[in-house]
């Protein structure tokens, strides 16, 4: 297999520093805010009539915003009655019923895109007690520049321009869309062999709590439809499920400093998406990877080459290293590129199609340019039957 010069190079300064260097965890990307909004239906809404199938209806707008997400409070519907949230021209329409998806009232939408967003209630069949709406989600994707983390030219390609030899493999990956607090981020997930249904991976410093997981927007298919193209595909998009595990960036005693979480998502994505593996198995300088992301929160690419004249392919630069606050021994070491939003994503050997990392590190070399990943086996041995790794 061919390794790249800078590889080499990287390599060799690593093991002149001894093996230890700074490193930055890729943070996520902020693509919006929270702010206050006060709009509410009646308690009970209207009861329906043939010729009135929308009882209710409010029209939510923030100034200037890219996208919007309402929250809801208190939702709480009449069996066979329903609420949607949708742009103006209804391109994007999202339907919820009852008490939301997680049974309680308390619930973010999906975003829809522009600076208005339709709130309609649907039927009257029964007294239901409605909504209260106290917060919007104001998109502004892109509200600073987005850190890079480019090691000479960039040689990041839209996933089409691999298709089909990556297809099994970028399928499950997603674009994650949450809130922390008064932000809205993006990060990069996928879905992983466990021992739950539809279980997802990412990073700690992304997803690390249950209210985020409860606001999650992952989103499959969002990529372009041709190599170098601008139509994007049709996407689907489901909502988090439950937490079930996560492992501090920072070490605290053994067995944290991994830097990953692991939730579930409704819906059966992996019926449609399928699932990645991960492997146990050692892995050593110059196996060739495919670095599949969601940069800058935007469409699917894939880091197949080191370089933009695509001479130099994409390969594992160091192993069993420590970066960062990283757990000793913990990093596998990369120099394909990446940017904020790409915190999260699978690092696949190219070879099976399994799962070697999880990145989330950039800048992690010592006078040279190095992502870095941490390695599946630690994340495997810590995790223990909550994913289905393989040893080869």
């Amino acid at each position: 297999m061919r390794i790249s010069p800078r590889v080499l190079s990287v390599s060799l300064l690593l093991v002149l520093a001894g093996g230890a260097a700074s490193a930055l965890a890729q943070a996520p990307l902020r693509m919006g805010e929270v702010r206050p909004h006060r709009a509410e239906s009646p308690h009970p809404y209207p009861l329906g009539a043939e010729s009135r199938p929308v009882v209710w209806s409010d029209r939510v707008v923030s100034p200037g915003a890219k996208f919007l997400r309402i929250h809801f409070t208190g939702l709480s519907l009449a069996p066979g009655d329903y609420v949607t949230v949708a742009d103006p021209e209804e391109k994007q329409v999202w339907t919820y019923s009852g008490k939301g998806p997680h049974g309680d009232g308390d619930v973010w939408s999906f975003a829809v895109e522009g600076d208005t967003a339709l709130v309609r209630i649907h039927g009257g069949t029964g007294a239901g007690n409605g909504y209260l709406i106290d917060a919007v989600g104001h998109g502004t994707r892109l509200m600073n520049p987005v850190p890079e983390q480019i090691c000479g030219t960039d040689g990041r390609e839209d996933v089409a321009c691999h298709s089909p030899e990556i297809d099994a493999a970028q399928r499950p990956v997603a674009r994650l869309l949450w809130i922390k607090g008064n932000l809205i981020l993006a990060c990069t997930g996928w879905l992983v062999a466990g021992s739950n249904p539809d279980t997802l991976i990412t990073n700690q410093h992304c997803v690390s709590k249950k209210p985020e997981v409860r606001s999650l927007q992952a989103t499959f298919n969002f990529q372009l439809t041709a190599c170098g193209g601008g139509a994007t595909a049709t996407t689907s998009t489901y909502a988090g499920g439950a937490l079930l595990r996560s492992n501090n960036l920072v070490p605290r005693g053994q067995r944290e400093g991994l830097d990953y979480t692991l939730l579930t998502l409704q819906g059966n994505p992996e019926g449609t998406w399928g699932e990645l593996t991960p492997t146990s198995k050692s892995v050593a300088a110059g196996d060739l990877i495919w670095f599949i992301q969601h940069p800058g929160g935007g469409p699917k690419t894939i880091g197949y080459w080191d370089d933009a004249s695509h001479t130099v392919r994409c390969g594992v630069a160091t192993v069993g290293q420590t970066y960062g606050g990283s757990a000793p021994g913990s990093q596998t070491g990369y120099s394909c590129d990446s940017e904020a939003g790409s915190s999260g994503s699978p690092i696949v050997d190219a070879g099976t199609g399994r799962v070697i990392a999880l990145h989330h590190f950039g800048n992690a070399g010592t006078g040279g340019c190095l992502n870095a990943g941490t390695s599946m086996s630690r994340i495997c041995a810590d995790a223990g039957s909550l994913l289905g790794c393989v040893s080869n």
